[in-house]
């Protein structure tokens, strides 16, 4: 800011320099600054009409003006609310508070700072789980204490499934409009589809193996492929 700030205090010592022209201090200041950082005479202009009008060449910070929508009263309220129902939806939550979606808006994001986020689903653990892991852990220590190389012989792997018929993610999919669209996604009972699947361990990766799901005759063949 202070360096700004010099920069314009030169602007206006240059200008009453050479007879107050703006031709003249543009061109003074090209040869200091350079012709590209130099500013335009419009710039200069705007400056020192600035510093006529207020003695200043500094910024002038600007309030912003609270809305009496965006209150103090609300802003505290809507706090409150949210600490207690944080799921609540903001069309919901304008109702209670007795504001306007976009002022509940407001008031989330620029007053309080607050974010949306997702529930991310994770697998359920039941009490059997945890005696199930520690018991295949033990199991992993006894092999690994046995056989040094034990580990090498695991063989990781995971598949994914990609449809060929045009899959839609419904929660990823969201179409805007004045009226319900109604858009339809036909869905085929048996979709024909290919599985990848991978592995790897210490002696490197196996496959991909791609897996293609049929319907032939009322029956489902699976095709297998190896790309090498």
């Amino acid at each position: 800011m202070e360096r700004y700030t010099n920069e314009r205090f030169l602007i206006v010592k240059l200008f009453y320099q050479n007879g107050e022209s703006f031709a003249a201090t543009v061109r003074k200041l090209r040869s200091i600054w350079g012709h590209n950082n130099a500013p335009k005479e419009s710039t200069v202009k705007r400056l020192m009409d600035k510093f006529a009008e207020t003695g200043s060449v500094s910024e002038v910070k600007t309030t912003t003006r609270l809305r009496p929508g965006r209150s103090t009263e609300n802003v505290a309220a809507v706090r409150d609310d949210v600490a207690q129902t944080p799921s609540t939806s903001i069309r919901h939550r304008a109702q209670q508070i007795g504001v306007s979606k976009s002022t509940m808006q407001r008031i989330l994001t620029k007053d309080l700072h607050l974010h949306t986020y997702k529930v991310q689903l994770t697998q359920e653990l039941k009490p059997a789980d945890h005696r199930q892991r520690r018991e295949f852990v033990n199991w992993v220590l006894e092999r690994q204490h046995e056989n040094a190389d034990f580990a090498d012989k695991i063989i990781f792997s995971d598949e994914a499934h990609f449809h060929l018929d045009g899959f839609v993610n419904r929660q990823n999919c969201r179409i805007w409009g004045e009226e319900n669209p109604r858009v339809i996604h036909d869905k085929q009972m048996h979709p024909q589809r290919v599985t990848v699947w991978c592995g790897f361990w210490a002696g490197g990766i196996i496959g991909p193996f791609f897996m293609i799901m049929r319907q032939v005759k009322r029956r489902q063949s699976m095709v297998f492929g190896i790309v090498k």
